[in-house]
């Protein structure tokens, strides 16, 4: 591939900005990111919904490619509209999975990965999303039906909606899916869903699943849903220790085997950092991102930009609590599947994190922290 070609990240060579070995792309000089799964913080957004990250530490010149090649052209893209109230979006979404149930697909509750094998059996909060088109097109017209009782008229606002040209309304995409599609809600601080994700359900080895948001921002009338923060059970804020975790099913899993915590979930390991700060104020942050931290340089720079953000925190609202880097048997990935395997996770200070890390995530680590 030519140094101005694109390629697909890996295994080998992840996302830098969420970290993740598979949507995303890069240049492959590397001075560009495509993330598929983060807009935060971004330097624009892509008509399709990534967002675009330049790499100003890379030795990419941006003024200098702008003389060289000249102005770029730009492509009219799509707006994305306004959200609805949350409490709209709330009501829709539920009214949503209350139709098209998670117990109404098997692989979904029974399968790899499924709810009940993470050990969640209150399976209403989680809907089934329908792999066709025909399917999601009955499901929208008692969609509508339903809520237009209820004093609901428009989906205007409502991530995954949409409408054509002719005024049809339309649900996710217009294609049909191989997957079963688990619906997985994104619950803000005050109960009400802001948002909800996909879960393609087909197994494939060493990889936990592939999710996308339930989102519409690539149509003409649709919105994106941002990166909400999950809150595994927001009724429960106290002054319990604030453990964050990647994902909306993980941070249930944590929060069913770990109950003296308030459990969060973002998106990715570069999302939501100031809505978790701000959750944590005050209070003790646990924070329990995939073990690769030690190891993979993209995910310890972004664990290590979310200390930074801390820290700052720390001093601009004066108080002192402390902040913890969770760990556990190497072995296993994620602080979910170390629970359901029976391990307690242990915990790290900083300094104590910073010393298990490899050279080169070490290296991203600091180049963070310095940045306080």
């Amino acid at each position: 591939m030519t140094a101005t070609g694109f390629r697909r990240v890996s295994s080998k060579r992840p996302c830098c900005v969420c970290g993740k070995p598979d949507w995303c792309s890069t240049t492959a000089t590397e001075t560009i990111s495509f993330c598929a799964r983060s807009t935060l913080n971004a330097d624009r957004v892509s008509r399709y919904g990534w967002g675009v990250f330049y790499h100003q530490d890379s030795g990419f010149d941006l003024n200098f490619n702008r003389i060289f090649y000249g102005p770029s052209k730009r492509k009219k893209t799509q707006v994305s509209k306004p959200l609805a109230p949350p409490a709209i979006r709330d009501r829709v979404y539920r009214k949503l999975t209350e139709l098209s149930p998670a117990a109404s697909n098997y692989e979904i509750v029974n399968g790899r990965g499924g709810l009940l094998e993470r050990g969640l059996d209150d399976l209403s909060l989680y809907g089934s999303l329908p792999r066709m088109v025909n399917e999601r097109r009955v499901l929208v017209e008692r969609l509508v039906e339903e809520l237009a009782k209820e004093g609901v008229h428009s989906f205007e606002g409502i991530p995954g909606f949409w409408r054509d040209s002719s005024g049809l309304l339309h649900l996710w995409s217009e294609h049909d899916s191989f997957d079963d599609l688990m619906l997985i809600p994104f619950v803000g601080s005050d109960g009400l869903i802001r948002a909800c994700q996909i879960r393609f359900m087909r197994f494939v080895p060493n990889k936990s699943g592939r999710y996308v948001w339930l989102s519409s921002s690539k149509e003409r009338s649709g919105c994106g849903p941002g990166a909400p923060l999950h809150h595994a059970y927001p009724y429960s804020r106290s002054a319990k220790p604030v453990l964050v975790t990647e994902g909306a099913l993980k941070a249930a899993v944590v929060q069913k085997f770990l109950p003296d915590k308030y459990v969060v979930g973002n998106s990715g390991v570069a999302t939501s950092h100031r809505e978790i700060v701000e959750t944590a104020r005050g209070k003790i942050l646990e924070i329990a991102f995939d073990n690769d931290s030690f190891t993979n340089p993209h995910v310890a720079r972004a664990l290590a930009a979310l200390l930074r953000f801390r820290l700052a925190d720390r001093r601009s609202f004066g108080y002192d609590n402390d902040v913890r880097v969770l760990t556990w048997d190497r072995s296993i990935k994620g602080v979910d599947e170390a629970l359901l395997s029976g391990h307690r996770p242990g915990s790290l200070t900083i300094a104590e994190w910073l010393k298990g890390l490899t050279p080169e995530c070490l290296e991203q680590a600091n180049r963070q922290l310095s940045l306080a």
